[in-house]
Formats: structure tokens, sequence, C-alpha cells
């Protein structure tokens, strides 16, 4: 039992969750913050011993969008945070900063020979895939709640699913980058990137459809298409050097194509804040 409470794992996750739940309101934290935190170990510990690695994962799932969803509805009461407009007017900032650390992140991929671990500079780039994906899933939601009318409800469905997957995808690498007990955080990782690609794929194809975004509406689409070609057949090119080069390629576009789909959100909000001015 002494070994289960004191579990790195639970350890870990324990911190990650208390520095999230500075999402909430002061007033909010100061209240049920202990409480909530209280619980959130309890039910990990509980999930971790039922059910290994499956558990904790479905639980961080769980914990996220909850977290998410009701942080954002008590700043609102509290009237401390954004607004739902608000929110969505930084949906194209969120886009552009998310896809400039990705760019930065690519070049980890240029480190020579295997990337069990990296170093120097590579392992300084590799530190800006966690802001990347949580920032990309950021832009994911803001476009989720911008798009309540024009975009088909898979579409909105493929968007949720985007950014819960970009924003846990954070989560899962922060995690396996910082612990150093020789735990396994991969799984976290994994089918976190599984459920943004999934989200993007759904998107992409609705948005071929039912444009909402003012890009070419192929643009999501592609994205898709490069994370798929990461994770599915650049590992088969030989010789290693080459599949170095293919992943920076290919990251190095991802986060481009963020990158302009948020300078052209940016430029299609322009003319709606310049009139809100007047």
């Amino acid at each position: 039992m002494k070994q289960m409470l004191d579990s790195p794992t639970i350890l870990l996750s324990t911190r990650i969750y208390r520095v999230l739940l500075a999402l909430y309101p002061a007033e909010y934290r100061r209240e049920y913050g202990p409480l909530m935190l209280q619980v959130f170990r309890d039910v990990l510990r509980d999930r971790c011993r039922k059910n290994g690695w499956a558990g904790v994962l479905l639980w961080w799932c769980a914990t996220v969008f909850d977290l998410l969803i009701t942080a954002f509805e008590e700043r609102r009461k509290f009237r401390f945070g954004m607004s739902k407009a608000n929110f969505t007017k930084l949906t194209g900032l969120f886009f552009i900063v998310g896809g400039v650390c990705a760019m930065i992140m690519a070049f980890s991929q240029l480190q020579p020979d295997d990337h069990y671990t990296y170093y120097g500079i590579y392992q300084i780039a590799m530190w800006f895939m966690a802001p990347a994906f949580i920032l990309i899933g950021l832009g994911c939601a803001g476009l989720f709640l911008r798009e309540t009318t024009s975009l088909h409800i898979i579409g909105r469905l493929g968007l949720l699913a985007a950014g819960i997957g970009a924003v846990l995808t954070g989560v899962g690498a922060t995690l396996t980058v910082a612990a150093s007990t020789g735990e396994d955080f991969w799984p976290l990782w994994y089918y976190a990137m599984l459920a943004h690609i999934g989200g993007v794929l759904v998107f992409g194809l609705v948005h071929l459809r039912t444009p909402v975004l003012p890009v070419f509406r192929g643009l999501p689409l592609q994205i898709a298409a490069g994370y798929v070609f990461l994770l599915v057949f650049a590992g088969y090119f030989q010789p290693r050097s080459l599949q170095n080069l293919l992943w920076f390629v290919m990251m190095l576009g991802v986060g481009l194509v963020w990158f302009a789909i948020g300078q052209a959100i940016q430029r299609q909000q322009q003319p709606a804040v310049v009139a809100a001015m007047q």
C-alpha cells in the first residue's frame, strides 16, 4: 500500500493537476482547491491500482475535459477571466504562437542518430513540444466555440477531439520529458496524439465540403496528412539521417500550416475589431 501511495506516477500527476488548478479563479481555488486535489489523487490511485496505465489515461482524459469546461464557467461567474467572445478572439493568436513553437520543436529532429534522449540544442528545441500542442489545442477549442452555427456538428466534434487531444499531448510530453524515474508516459502521449490527429482529420474532411476558415479548404486536411505520414511512414525510410530529415520537414510544415491558419483568422477578425472600436 505504501508503494502505491508513493508511486512517482501519482506524485507527478498530482503536481501537474495542482498547477492546472490555477485555471480556476483564486476565490474558487481557496474554497474548493484542496478538496479537488484530494479527490483527484484518491481516484487516480484507485484507477492505477485497478486498471494500471489504461485507468490513469482515462482518468486524465476525463479530468482535463472537465477542468477546461468548469474552469471556463467559473471564471465567467467570478468575472475575473475572459468571456467566450474574448476567448474566441484569441483563436488566431493561439494558432500563431503554437505554430511557431511547433516549428522550433521541429529542429529537435535534426539530432543525429536515435531520439531516445535529446541533448544540447536539440533538447531545448524538444521542450517546445508541450507549449506547441497546448496552444494548438486552445486554438482548436476557440475555433470550436467560434463556429457554433456555420460548421456541421461532426466538424465541431472533430475540433473538440483535436483540442482535447492536443492539450493531453502537451501534458504527456511534459510528463515524459520531465520524468526522471523511468516511468513510461508514452501511452498518454501516444493515445492523446491519436485523438488529436483523428479530430483534425474529421475536421479537415468536413472543411473540404463546408469551409469556414479564410484559407484553402484543403489546408486542415494537409495537417492531418502530415501527422499520419510522421506516425506511419517516416520510420520506414533508410538511412536514419533520412528519417530525421523527413521528420524535420514534416513537423516544420505542420507548424507552418497552423501558423498560416492563425494568421488568416487574425486578418479576418481585424475588420470586426476595428468596427467595434469605432
